[in-house]
């Protein structure tokens, strides 16, 4: 049975939210092109039958590349044409089948950040810069009209297959599977559990995706964001609006809105029962199965 999935999302009219950072100097950079990707993950191992799927984007430059959410994007895109009408202002998505999550990768400095939220708050996370050996097939497919040849490696304790186009020279692919002489179209794992299916490639004109960190952010560890993603995931609506700091005098309006996975908006009423319900039946999913499962694999 699937699970039910849910929108969290706040509107401050007339409130900026900023956050002091930390330097990560970069040079800016903008997309030259994206390739788009639909994404499955076995996520929960009891429940196999639904995985969470969500449409990828990777955006390519010249010293950059930034992988991030499509169905996010157009998420928001949507909420700011409901929002203009109503009121305008600013505000974030909360789902469980939507990731905040932005990778980026600098390969020249070797350097791999990723970008997340928690309500209104923003976080900038070092990560270890991926590194994978790959071993290149003799096999060859045609996957969207470009020529691909077969390679496969290891990466965060999961063994891929991989299909990469020279016809393409760009070293990248979806997630942090990259490294090769073109441009990885698929990739799957040996458990079928980690999916990346070719959605598209095309050209970016006019530089007006800009690939760099944002400088509002907090810099922070992996284990510390888990920590504060855990507390805040316990009650999400309570923690919604925490730590937003509202200029003295200003004319904010804040409000939640809740919906359910068909857009329709929810009372906090009916958004606790459905939730309460879905626990009490042991259908919300209990993320068990990583993308990266460390040395161990599988």
């Amino acid at each position: 049975m699937r699970t039910k999935s849910y929108l969290i999302s706040i509107a401050l009219a007339g409130c900026t939210i900023c956050h002091p950072s930390d330097s990560h100097a970069q040079e800016s950079d903008v997309a030259l092109a994206h390739i788009k990707y639909e994404f499955v993950h076995v996520d929960d191992t009891n429940f196999r039958d639904n995985p969470r799927k969500e449409d990828m984007m990777l955006y390519i430059g010249e010293r950059t590349t930034m992988y991030n959410s499509f169905t996010l994007a157009a998420t928001l895109e949507k909420m700011k044409k409901d929002l203009a009408a109503k009121q305008g202002g600013r505000f974030f998505v909360n789902s469980p089948n939507i990731s905040n999550e932005v990778l980026y990768l600098f390969p020249r400095e070797s350097k791999a950040f990723t970008v997340n939220r928690l309500g209104t708050s923003t976080y900038i996370i070092p990560q270890e810069y991926p590194q994978i050996d790959w071993q290149i097939g003799g096999e060859t497919k045609e996957i969207g009209g470009y020529q691909c040849q077969q390679a496969t490696g290891t990466f965060g304790g999961r063994h891929y297959t991989v299909w990469f186009t020279t016809e393409l020279p760009f070293p990248y692919g979806p997630w942090k599977l990259h490294g090769l002489p073109g441009l990885i179209l698929e990739a799957a794992d040996s458990q079928q559990e980690v999916v990346f299916r070719y959605a598209g490639f095309d050209k970016e004109s006019g530089g007006d995706i800009a690939l760099a960190l944002p400088e509002d952010a907090l810099t922070t560890t992996a284990k510390e964001f888990a920590k504060a993603k855990a507390a805040f995931d316990k009650n999400p609506t309570a923690n919604a609006l925490r730590n937003i700091d509202v200029p003295a005098g200003a004319n904010v309006q804040r409000k939640i809105v809740l919906k359910d996975q068909n857009g329709r908006e929810l009372s906090p009423e009916e958004f606790n029962a459905m939730r309460e319900m879905a626990m009490k039946e042991g259908k919300i999913k209990k993320p068990n199965n990583p993308l990266e499962l460390g040395d161990g694999g599988r």
